[in-house]
Order: structure tokens, then sequence, then C-alpha cells
């Protein structure tokens, strides 16, 4: 079966394809929801607008986990098996815990053993950069199969397929990373191919997407390496299966394939990785001399008889592309580029948008796109929801001028700190203030921050309801949580609203 079902002007949605939608399973068993990456939960009918106001905690879990860096758990994953809804933590340190998604009460949990025959490192690494953890959501066999397997990444760059209900391991680990302590980030699996991409260099590894060829084990990289890849939410893959991530600062030579500050597309055939277009800004050379990278994972979706992307990263603007011709004939040219929208102060660290967007259709044929940012907006929204000097979620609308495509304003949240990037369901969007700080720079000490200091810095988390047409408020859990998070993000399912914080706290909200 295509990616695709013939459906309309050509295709439906990836979450069909993959079988969610069409069992209508409470699922969420990929970062940020679906291969598309746009974090549109949409099997949830409990949580509503009208009902928001009463979500509670239902329950929370102290798990035991070795921090590593500023790393406790990635994304969560929510999964049906056996009768049981269960939410899969994986640990910065090689541990995977399977709760009962009801009680939190653990079902399975697994400390993956160190396959590498390269010795494991003492210590946490280096700084908050590279460290020794690890760093890639999973992600777990679409509903529908015959068998479904937790598949993970470990630190010591090792592919691990565990059974959903048991946690044994179904294979001898696979090495996808030349070498320990890489930085791959969130796992997508599109026709039984694993993908993911690696940041910052770190131990060596090379900066570039990997394909895992489940059936026949064959690892393949993408040449030549990169400037740093690390959309949190990995790469994302569109309707063909073509395979898109965004690229960091870094050394810039379009006829030898280094594309740093640009959003890169691959194809993947016979165990091939092929660049086949992308997409570079204009003004990539300022851009990367002031360290304001393309550094998210963009979001896909259908329009009409196209299939547009949003990319962006630390500059605070945001990309419009058409996957047929992501920059024109020179590369350059999108099919919009909003004005700046944050960070006016061109700030490498803090501001911008960060981690990966979100989109939804509403009832109105609307096609909505959100991201997080981390500065006051500089032009106007029609709705604000009071001062944001940290940012927060911002909502924008896609509008069809006679034929000419914009990504207009539409609201601003309320102000929070550290914005993880935002879920849609049900006309709710669910937002989890963080509280890291992310400064990077120590500007009166020199150098830069240690994790410890930021972690000192940080301040607990908060979980926010917005209205998804307006931004209002629906809902704020107040001082209920009591740590941070590092780029790990919220999932909903059936219901549920689970995250994980720093301490090792597994959160579950929902209403009764």
């Amino acid at each position: 079966m295509s990616l695709f079902a013939v459906a309309g002007f050509g295709f439906t949605s990836l979450v069909a394809a993959h079988g969610q939608a069409a069992t209508g399973a409470p699922e969420w068993n990929t970062g940020s929801f679906n291969p598309a990456r746009d974090a549109w939960q949409r099997n949830e009918t409990k949580i509503s607008p009208e009902n928001a106001k009463s979500l509670q905690l239902l329950w929370k879990a102290k798990l035991q986990v070795k921090t590593m860096g500023m790393q406790s758990f990635r994304e969560p994953l929510i999964v049906s098996s056996g009768g049981k809804i269960l939410a899969l933590l994986a640990g910065s340190s090689n541990e995977v815990y399977a709760l009962d998604a009801d009680s939190g009460a653990v079902v399975w949990q697994k400390k993956l053993a160190w396959a590498s025959d390269k010795p494991q490192e003492p210590g946490e690494g280096r700084g908050f950069i590279c460290t020794n953890a690890l760093s890639a959501t999973p992600v777990v066999t679409p509903p529908g199969a015959s068998e479904r397997f937790v598949y993970l990444i470990t630190s010591d760059g090792y592919l691990h397929s565990l059974a959903l209900g048991s946690g044994d391991e179904k294979d001898a680990p696979l090495q996808v990373l030349p070498a320990p302590y890489g930085k791959p980030y969130g796992l997508n699996l599109v026709n039984n191919v694993i993908y993911t991409i690696t940041g910052q260099g770190c131990a060596g590894n090379p900066n570039a997407l990997y394909a895992v060829n489940l059936a026949n084990k064959k690892v393949t990289v993408s040449q030549p390496p990169q400037a740093g890849l690390w959309g949190v939410a990995g790469p994302t893959i569109g309707a063909d299966g073509t395979i898109y991530f965004e690229s960091g600062d870094g050394a810039y030579d379009a006829k030898a394939g280094r594309l740093s500050t640009s959003v890169e597309a691959f194809t993947f055939s016979n165990d091939t990785l092929t660049l086949k277009d992308y997409y570079t800004p204009s003004n990539y050379e300022w851009l990367t001399k002031r360290d304001l990278d393309m550094n998210g994972t963009a979001v896909i979706f259908p329009y009409k008889d196209r299939e547009l992307m949003v990319a962006s990263g630390k500059e605070g603007r945001f990309i419009l592309l058409d996957t047929k011709s992501m920059g024109g004939a020179d590369h350059q040219t999108p099919v919009y580029r909003t004005p700046l929208i944050t960070n006016t102060n061109a700030n490498f660290q803090t501001e911008g948008t960060w981690g990966s967007h979100a989109s939804w259709l509403d009832k109105d044929g609307t096609r909505w796109v959100l991201a997080p940012t981390g500065s006051e907006v500089s032009v106007k929204f029609p709705i604000t929801n009071g001062k944001a000097p940290n940012g927060g979620v911002i909502a924008m609308k896609l509008e069809d001028k006679g034929g000419k495509l914009a990504l207009e304003p539409a609201w601003q949240s309320r102000d929070m700190i550290t914005a993880e990037p935002p879920v849609i369901a049900n006309g709710v969007v669910f937002a989890l203030a963080g509280g890291e700080f992310t400064g990077q720079a120590n500007d009166t000490e020199g150098g830069l921050f240690s994790s410890e200091q930021r972690i000192q810095k940080s301040v607990p988390a908060k979980l926010f309801l917005l209205d998804a047409k307006t931004g209002k408020e629906l809902y704020s859990s107040g001082e209920q949580i009591t740590s941070f998070l590092h780029q790990a993000g919220l999932s909903v399912a059936g219901g549920r609203v689970i995250f994980g914080t720093f301490d090792g706290t597994i959160y579950c909200y929902g209403v009764k």
C-alpha cells in the first residue's frame, strides 16, 4: 500500500495510511503523532474546550532514571497492547518503562545492555551539547500489524527491537551510528524503514540522515556529512516517502552537497539515500555568522492538489514550501516567507523557534500552523493573551489570496517559559511550558553554562490547555509540577496527557 490512499484530489493523511484513522485507536506511537510530524491527535474525543477546565492530575509515578546532562525522559508514546493502554518512556541512561496508562503502575521495564565493543565512558558527557544520553524518541510499529515492537537507539548507537507487550528483545541489537554517544533525534518509521538524523557531530559521528531497513538490517547513511541536524522530532516524511530535515550552521557548498542552514529532501530506494531537492534562505550567510540555525523539525500537510511544508529556526521567520519544488530553480525562492515574527535581537540561544511545529485543519477548512517561540512577537497578532516576554505558542492561518499563499498571524498565547512543541486535539491546544533555562553563553564568567548551572536556573514546568482558535487559556496546572524538562514534550491519547520531568516523575492528566 502506498503512503496515501487515493481520495479526493489524491491522498488522505499519513495517519490513515498507518492505520490510526481507520481503526480509531487512541494512540501516539511516534514523535509528534505521525510521520508528517503535525502533532494533531485526530482521535481525541474525551477532552474538549467545554470540559478542559475540569482537567486534573490522574496519577504521577516516580521512576528510577539516571539523568545525563539535562536529559531524563524522551517524549512518551501511548499505545495499546493486550487490552491495556501503555505509556512508554525511554530514559537517558537506556532505561525503558512501560506504564499502565490508567494507573501509572509499571507493566514492564528494561535496562538495555551496552552493545558496542567500544568501552562505556564514565560521567555524563560534554556539557549540555554532547551528553552520553539516549536522545531519540522511540517509535512503535503502527496499529494493525501482526506483531508490534518498540524501536529505540541507545546511547551506544545501537537499534533495539522490543516486543511491545513484554519488552523482550526481538533480535540482537543492530549498530546504526559509527560510534557511541552520537546525538540522534526522533525515530520515524515508514514502509518498514526507520529514519533518524544526528546533530552536533558528537563523539565523531557524522551529522547525517540514517536509514535502517528492517527487512534486511542494512544501515544507509547520507553523504556528505552536514552541519548539525537537530530537529528534536527527527526527520519528516512526505506523502510520497520523501524524507525532509533542517540543517544547522556550518560550511556551505551546494555543488559538493554541503547544505548548511537549509531544508533538505532525500529519497530512499534500494538501500540508497539520494538528495532530491533543497531550500536555502537567501540570507544564509548572515544566518550562519549569527549562529541562527534552521534547527527544527518541519511539518507537512496537504492543501488542494499540493503538499506544503512549514520550516523555521532560530531566526524567527517561518518558511512555507511546496514539496514539489522547495525553493524554485535557484533553491532560494519559497512559496512564502514571513516577516521576522520573533527574535528581533538575533539571539542564538533563547529566542526564535525550537523543536518542532504543529498543524491542523478546522471544520471550516482553515489550515492552522502552530509553533513554540522564545521571545515577544514583533508583528501584530489579531488576538493576544497578555504580554509574553518569554514567548509561548503562536498560531498562524494559511491564507489563499488569488492563488498566492501566505501565513497570517492569528493568535499569541500567554507567557510561557520555554514552551515545548504544542499538540492539537479536538479543538484544544496542549502546551507545556518546560521551564528550562536555555541560556548557553555565560557572559559573566565566560564560556558556556554547565548543565549543572542550567539545571539550577530552570523552574518547574506548567501545563496549559488553550482554545485552538483563540489561544485563550482554558486550564493551567499551576504549581502541581515540581521539575522542568528538556526537549521532551507531551503526548495525548484517549483522554490522557502524559509527560515526564527531569526529576524522574511521569505525570498523567485527564478528565474523569
